[in-house]
């Protein structure tokens, strides 16, 4: 089986194509299967044809065909070796009568030469199969290209169709070759789901018959056809342009090798963290300096220390304030400055999987002010503020905010980005920790842990690990929050923070993690009736014996009490991190 979406340059899927290589003897076929199966490719494909499709009677084409045909009974005696062998099998298909017997050989995939790009209608019963269709586009023009992708999208065919440059020349010159043509394809029609494969012809027996396809990889391709023989110097059918087995074996391998540096750019790995704290220079001070001082770039120097490396930039250091006496040689960290920090919720009414959740009650108290009233039981926070829209709906919001005695700021509806900078640079923070309106039992003792380890570690971002679902938040510094302001794709996808924060290819990450013994599926935030259901009950249960209770308390209450923990565990998030586009332009 082919899975579309796995076709993709950085998993280096490559096409054993044995085309006419046989020379019409089973034999010489099974031999090729072995071939593409030993070399460690995923794909083998053949040329399934009638001779009638691919030849005029009279003509010189139809003596060559004739002696390439081969029965039905020997195309399945070579389908079942290659599923034996384990292979994933795509036949070209150049008929309708070559179409069914593929299709009752339970082929994989089917592919349509390029001199059937103008048959329209048989490309769409080749597609309404729901396998994937390799089109051939060799020597054809781009209108003829698009008509065809309009015609099948217009039939709702286009779901796994693959373009396939390329064409056979026996074999083709290098310079007949274009590479900048997949990366063009590529993006002209990405929007309609279609991807570029290549399918080289240069001479097998050329170092350029490796090296090219890898550089169509690099460009996008997401599978690589190649032409396969046993010994070149036999001269089997098609071997102009062929690979021989040890060849064939020897390119598998290096596109195994290289494939996946073609991935994703990801998190940091662990290569890169070692040259980190090898390398990376930390900001000390170059003499005594007294407390109340502010920082001149004169007064610190970059030196390495491997032990207490910090991601420290002179920017966010020079122009502050010491909070107390500094030796030369010290290590300039956040808690020697005199860094101010807050706490920002972040909250709206219009939720619009449970709208108004913020003014719900529970035990007779707003969701939104008991949030507010677990936030200021923090000592590390210099400022709490509420921060929500300009929009008249959360105007219930604001007063709540001025009831409860904490300031608000309203901003962007849309851009939560934009609204957690704006209110931290109006409020003169350092860093803050982020809270969002929906986590009732955020928890006071981790936040205060997460500050402080911040302020130590001096991260862009600190991150509370082992925490139950909806209770684990943020310490972000000023700089991290412009950086995703300034620089996310798509700012309304803001919404979901935490997915740009917990990016380390993206940002500096520290991790505290707490003690708790809970259960993995337990689900503490609200934003479903069931939600709603279980802070009920947790609340009621704590309302007259511990109304100050703690996330440790109600950890411990649901462990013995798992009904309650069950009300809610079945729902599931809205989105996962990879459903959001979390892309930075940086």
């Amino acid at each position: 089986m082919i899975r579309f979406d796995d076709l993709v340059p950085h998993k280096g899927y490559v096409i054993g194509e044995i085309a006419c290589g046989h020379g019409g003897d089973i034999c010489k076929l099974l031999q090729l299967i072995d071939v593409v199966a030993e070399s460690g490719a995923q794909i083998v494909k053949f040329q399934v044809f009638t001779l009638e499709e691919r030849a005029i009677p009279g003509e010189d084409a139809w003596n060559i065909f004739a002696k390439l045909e081969l029965t039905e009974h020997q195309w399945r005696q070579a389908i079942h070796h290659a599923r034996e062998l384990g292979l994933s099998i795509i036949s070209d298909v150049f008929g309708y009568k070559s179409l069914r017997l593929a299709t009752e050989l339970g082929v994989d995939g089917y592919k349509i030469h390029s001199e059937d790009l103008l048959n329209s209608y048989f490309i769409a019963e080749v597609a309404v199969l729901g396998k994937p269709v390799i089109i051939g586009i060799g020597g054809a023009h781009r209108s003829e290209i698009y008509n065809l992708l309009n015609f099948l999208k217009c039939k709702n065919l286009l779901g796994q169709t693959i373009l396939m440059t390329g064409v056979q020349t026996f074999p083709t010159p290098i310079e007949a070759h274009s590479l900048d043509e997949v990366s063009d394809l590529s993006v002209k029609y990405a929007s309609l789901g279609v991807k570029i494969g290549f399918s080289d012809h240069i001479d097998g027996g050329c170092e350029e018959a490796y090296t090219v396809p890898l550089m169509a990889l690099a460009k996008g391709a997401c599978v690589i056809e190649k032409h396969i023989t046993i010994n070149r110097e036999d001269k089997w059918t098609d071997y102009q342009s062929a690979l021989s087995k040890v060849g064939f074996c020897k390119f598998v391998q290096s596109i195994r090798t290289l494939a996946p540096l073609l991935r994703p750019v990801g998190i940091l790995n662990e290569h890169e963290r070692q040259y980190r704290r090898m390398f990376k220079k930390s900001p000390f001070m170059r003499r005594n300096l007294p407390k109340g001082h502010v920082i001149h770039q004169n007064d610190i120097e970059y030196k390495k220390d491997p032990v207490n490396a910090i991601p420290v930039s002179s920017a966010g250091v020079v122009g502050q304030q010491l909070t107390g006496n500094m030796s030369a040689g010290a290590l300039c960290r956040y808690s020697t400055l005199n860094s101010k920090v807050g706490a920002i919720i972040v909250v709206r009414c219009s939720s619009s999987r449970l709208p108004n959740k913020a003014m719900m009650k529970i035990c007779g108290r707003e969701s939104i002010a008991l949030v507010i009233d677990r936030v200021k039981r923090c000592q590390s926070v210099d400022c709490i503020v509420l921060a929500t829209s300009t929009d008249p709906s959360d105007n219930l919001l604001a007063q709540i905010a001025q009831r409860e005695g904490i300031p608000v700021f309203r901003g962007s509806l849309d851009n939560v980005a934009s609204r957690y900078y704006e209110a931290a640079t109006a409020h003169r923070l350092d860093h803050f920790v982020r809270i969002t309106g929906d986590a009732i039992l955020c928890d006071e003792v981790m936040i205060d842990k997460a500050v402080k380890s911040h302020l130590k570690h001096c991260c862009d971002v600190t991150l509370m690990t082992n925490m139950p679902f909806g209770t684990g938040k943020e310490v972000v510094s000023i700089n991290a929050i412009k950086t995703i302001l300034d620089t996310a794709v798509i700012p309304s996808n803001t919404e979901y923070l935490e997915y740009y924060l917990e990016n380390e290819r993206y940002f500096s990450i520290h991790h505290v993690t707490s003690d708790y013994d809970f259960d993995p599926c337990l689900r503490i935030t609200l934003d479903y009736q069931e939600d709603f259901d279980f802070f009920s009950r947790v609340y009621a249960h704590f309302a007259d014996i511990n109304p100050y209770f703690t996330l440790a308390d109600a950890l411990a209450w649901l462990k013995k009490n798992p009904e309650v923990a069950q009300i809610n565990m079945h729902k599931k998030q809205k989105y996962l991190n990879f459903d959001v586009d979390t892309q930075l332009t940086i």
